[in-house]
């Protein structure tokens, strides 16, 4: 027999039975849910994950709330250089447009006011490289949405 093919049938044999047991401890977060194994059922002697369940709920401010109906535009995508912003926003919340780069890293924060962007705020970005970025609309410092923009040459 092949080396590769022994060491398969001796992985197989070492970690397939320990497969229902590793499944039952682990805890998948999502955002603000969180999932759990569902009660462990025996099955001819085998533990077996019965699924998932939701331990958790999302809670939604109304500051949250209010800016999930606010409407972000971010255009032409992929740019070279220079972008629009279109936001129809409600008043009361403090919006910002956050620009990162692909590792997360913060490059501009600009302000959004109800005024200037209900027709479109003009954007120069041509001083950055081309590659793929990434915009937050924060409302009251908290991020709502984050969408990707491409820059071209």
């Amino acid at each position: 027999m092949k080396l590769f093919t022994r060491c398969t049938v001796l992985l197989t044999v070492l970690i397939m039975p320990l497969a229902p047991v590793l499944a039952n401890i682990v805890h998948v977060a999502m955002g603000k849910n969180f999932y759990a194994p569902m009660a462990v059922t025996a099955h001819s002697g085998i533990q077996q994950n019965a699924g998932w369940q939701d331990v958790g709920q999302p809670t939604v401010s109304a500051a949250t709330h209010s800016a999930l109906t606010s409407e972000l535009n971010v255009y032409p995508n992929p740019s070279r250089g220079q972008i629009t912003v279109q936001l129809t926003q409600k008043s009361g919340i403090d919006y910002k447009l956050r620009l990162s780069n692909i590792i997360g890293q913060e490059l501009r924060i600009i302000a959004l006011k109800p005024e200037l962007t209900s027709a479109g705020l003009p954007v120069d970005i041509s001083d950055l490289r081309a590659g793929m970025y990434f915009y937050s609309l924060l409302a009251d410092g908290k991020v709502v949405a984050t969408k990707r923009l491409v820059l071209q040459d």
